[in-house]
């Protein structure tokens, strides 16, 4: 009970030194800032702020804000560091010490990245998914004779019942940079937000449309088709595994299972026998 409550103590005062950490180093980065303006090389500055906008860009593909992040980094070190104090409060051979360690320094430093990677893959998901009803949507207000711009604002503003908000997101942005930048920027910014194989496909036939002066109708039509064969070739690879699941299911916990029902009785009747 006391090794418990020094723990929970230990826990509490990780706590607050990990925050106090946190706070100070949101006080004093302005300055660091400063510091490396007017006392850092120009090409170490410009290095600087590649990474960063390296950084800013992996956190949109995620679809998370550097405060999202930063919660992220402080509770996986609390986390990690609470951890790594839990041997000096128990017995644990050297083996098991030496794993908590590990797990606590993975926890602590490579944890937020991981999360990051992996909201990053579950974005690229949901516009995905979202990509062929989006894509009808627009078909359907050409069809009735509007242009792409009129198109893309009328399923942006009324079609968030049915589609997500990662994808209408991204298609503002598009609208914006589109009107304010051109085409040019606004396909290669669309390409870099979303990194998905999808979304790239789409803006290389729309800039083929632009050259060749074929209807951007038809390339949407083609391209909803294709999205729609490779969701239904998906859902067929996901049934056909379902049976092997299912089968597997069997033999690991239903299969014993009838078979302890015949052989428990009978070695039962066998026992019963032997002792009369």
């Amino acid at each position: 009970m006391t090794d418990l409550i020094l723990y929970f103590s230990f826990i509490s005062l990780v706590f607050t030194l990990v925050l106090t950490f946190y706070y100070f180093i949101k006080l004093f980065k302005h300055k660091i800032w400063i510091k490396k303006v007017f006392y850092s090389k120009d090409e170490n500055i410009l290095k600087d702020n590649e990474s960063k906008v390296d950084f800013d860009m992996k956190l949109t593909q995620a679809g998370l804000s550097k405060s999202e992040f930063n919660q992220i980094v402080f509770l996986s070190i609390f986390a990690g560091i609470s951890l790594a104090g839990l041997p000096f409060f128990l017995n644990l051979n050297l083996f098991f010490e030496v794993m908590i360690f590990l797990i606590a320094f993975f926890i602590a430093l490579v944890m937020p990245f991981l999360y990051l990677d992996e909201q990053k893959k579950a974005r690229i998901k949901r516009i995905e998914r979202d990509l062929a009803i989006f894509i009808d949507l627009l078909i359907i207000i050409l069809e009735g004779g509007g242009g792409l711009h009129n198109a893309i604002d009328q399923v942006t503003q009324e079609a968030s019942d049915v589609i997500g908000k990662d994808l209408l997101d991204e298609s503002r942005k598009f609208k914006y940079e589109f009107i304010t930048y051109g085409s040019d920027i606004a396909y290669n910014n669309l390409i870099l937000r979303t990194d998905s194989e999808a979304i790239a496909t789409i803006v290389g036939f729309m800039k083929l449309s632009q050259e060749t002066g074929i209807g951007v109708k038809t390339i949407f039509e083609n391209q909803s088709n294709e999205i729609k064969e490779s969701d239904m070739l998906n859902l067929e690879k996901k049934a056909s595994l379902i049976n092997i699941a299912i089968t597997f299911t069997m033999f690991i916990f239903i299969l014993p299972a009838i078979i302890a029902m015949i052989t428990f009785p009978i070695a039962a009747g066998a026992l019963m026998n032997f002792n009369f």
